[in-house]
């Protein structure tokens, strides 16, 4: 995917997350390095907000505002998966996808 800095080893990424990455790495780099970096503090659990529990899902799944963009994630014990990064606006379109 190219990424700026290397996640630490407990983040995996699907591949639906990786293309929702990939896509924005290419069209807007700037914005791409905001939620890499938003990432990176969710993974070391830096973060100033936090994030929200959203319901009927299990695991447990949670959404991070990340400027215009919405990090999907859940914790399975120490492994953070990142699950898709969606604009706001697509989020309703493709949100019943990953349930």
């Amino acid at each position: 995917m190219g990424s700026p800095e290397p996640l630490p080893d407990h983040v995996r990424i699907t591949a639906r997350a990786e293309h929702d990455l990939a896509k924005l790495l290419k069209k807007d780099p700037q914005r791409f390095a905001r939620v890499w970096d938003d990432v990176k503090k969710l993974a070391s659990r830096t973060l100033p907000q936090r994030p929200k529990k959203l319901k009927g899902f299990t695991p447990p799944m949670w959404q991070l505002d990340s400027g215009e963009f919405r990090i999907f994630h859940t914790w399975e014990g120490s492994i953070l998966w990142i699950r898709g990064v969606l604009r706001k606006t697509e989020q309703s379109q493709r949100f019943r996808t990953m349930r």
